[in-house]
């Protein structure tokens, strides 16, 4: 897509002021009416319902994407020999994150991570050395956007999970690549608020994308996504590359189906 026009395509659909459901892409000019069309169809058949609300955003791009190679995807082979507890305590450890800050915002995230006790649109951003949250609105946190993938590295992407690929795993994996590329994120935690989708993920820079399955009870309609950071962030700098800055996936890395303890080693 390199020296072509390119447009911004998102999609947000809500009830009664509720977040349901959100998508985007990065298209050329001729993509628009069929890639808005998908989205529409997306956001009319969400699990949480129908919503009354449907607002699709248009906008050239002004910038253009920084070209990104999407992280390595593990599947914990023996999950069913580990609590979720174990899981996550190894994979914080592995982080250098303390586990006292690890399962706080894990807490958080499944409790309701906003002030308000209800899901945050955006992420929380977290110290990992202080456990002090840095978004500056705790209400809504900072969201990742200006994301997509080539259709080549789709196609592999698809090729290479095979029957375990999902669209939500596509735009977890996407979304993944953007955060961890900044040099402050260490990794990420999300959780997603469907209610029906229980697999999760926990991302650590130098290892990749490691998807855990049952990360919360089935039916919990809470959820969300944290950034853990080190270092001297600053906020203005990072909230503009996540919430402005377009990135497209060009290349996709490998998938692995391994053991817990071979992943810790990676």
């Amino acid at each position: 897509m390199k020296g072509k026009k390119l447009f911004s395509i998102k999609m947000r659909a809500c009830r009664s002021g509720e977040h349901i459901s959100g998508a985007e892409r990065i298209a050329q000019e001729q993509q628009i009416p069929e890639i808005t069309k998908q989205l529409s169809q997306r956001a009319l058949n969400h699990s949480k319902g129908k919503p009354d609300l449907i607002n699709i955003k248009i906008e050239l791009l002004e910038k253009e994407p920084i070209p990104l190679k999407l992280l390595s995807i593990y599947e914990i082979e023996d999950q069913r020999n580990y609590t979720l507890k174990e899981i996550l305590s190894k994979l914080f450890q592995k982080a250098n994150i303390d586990e006292s800050v690890g399962f706080s915002v894990y807490k958080a995230l499944i409790s309701g991570a906003s002030p308000s006790g209800r899901v945050m649109r955006g992420a929380m951003v977290v110290d990992i050395l202080t456990g002090v949250r840095l978004e500056p609105d705790k209400f809504r946190g900072i969201r990742a956007s200006y994301m997509d993938i080539t259709q080549e590295a789709f196609e592999k992407l698809k090729k290479i999970t095979g029957d375990r690929f999902t669209p939500n795993m596509k735009d977890a994996v996407i979304l993944s690549t953007k955060v961890l590329h900044h040099k402050n994120v260490i990794a990420e935690l999300c959780i997603s608020d469907d209610p029906d989708y229980t697999t999760g993920y926990f991302s650590i820079k130098g290892v990749g994308y490691i998807r855990i399955k049952d990360i919360k009870p089935y039916g919990l309609p809470k959820g969300g996504r944290a950034f853990f950071v080190k270092g001297t962030v600053k906020l203005k700098e990072f909230i503009e590359y996540m919430e402005s800055t377009p990135v497209l996936m060009v290349d996709t890395d490998k998938y692995y189906c391994l053991p817990l303890s071979e992943i810790l080693e990676a």
